[in-house]
């Protein structure tokens, strides 16, 4: 029973942590950010058809990078160091999210089994789901912060140990994606991740908390 219970508690944060990142990196977020980033001012290409190409590519509707300025241009616009980073990045989103798919089946299998077996033990898992998460982003959280350098260079460390993601600055993922896109776009996961995490615990408490008293 113990070790469902962790399972439920590590399967589902990881779910929505990954649900999150993966909202973020969609064409409409992108397309909300553009503007906002001092680096925007420099781009010279057609700053929604590079989107366009890019989160197309990363998935699966178009199967390379090789695209010009425009939809007219034939000539590359992205170096080769572009292209084999966004290949890493591409198979790391990939895995990434296929995890979070099968980390949301264990998840509803062992709830659901759960609440079968003893609703009891499913509220008590659900009343102190949070607490992992929240030493997470409070690690995290504090991290970015304190020197969102440091911790921009560690997760590209984890995922990316061969190497060949520190660019040019005037790349066209520098410019299009910069360094404060990151901040701003981690905060804001952590700050989705803890309210979902939140909501959660209080329908657990509003609603199963009735069902094991019952």
């Amino acid at each position: 029973m113990k070790a469902i219970k962790i399972a439920i508690s590590i399967t589902l944060p990881f779910f929505l942590l990954i649900l999150f990142a993966s909202v973020l990196t969609t064409k409409p977020y992108l397309q909300f950010s553009k503007g906002k980033y001092e680096n925007h001012s420099y781009i010279e290409y057609d700053h929604d058809y590079a989107i366009d190409r890019i989160i197309g590519y990363l998935n699966y509707q178009y199967d390379d990078l090789l695209f010009g300025s425009d939809e007219n241009d034939t000539e590359i616009l992205m170096e080769l160091e572009d292209i084999v980073h966004m290949k890493d990045v591409k198979d790391v989103y990939t895995m990434l999210r296929l995890m979070a798919l099968g980390a949301l089946i264990i998840a509803v299998s062992l709830s659901f089994y759960l609440y079968k077996k003893d609703k009891k033990e499913l509220y008590k898992t659900f009343k102190y789901i949070y607490v992992g998460p929240a030493l997470f982003v409070i690690f995290v959280g504090g991290y970015i912060l304190i020197d969102f350098d440091a911790a921009f260079t560690a997760f590209h460390g984890i995922f990316f140990p061969q190497g060949g993601w520190t660019l040019p600055y005037d790349s066209v993922l520098i410019r299009l994606l910069p360094t404060a896109f990151w901040m701003v776009s981690g905060i804001i996961i952590l700050v989705l991740f803890s309210l979902t995490m939140g909501l959660i615990y209080m329908l657990n408490e509003k609603f199963l908390k009735k069902v094991t008293l019952n």
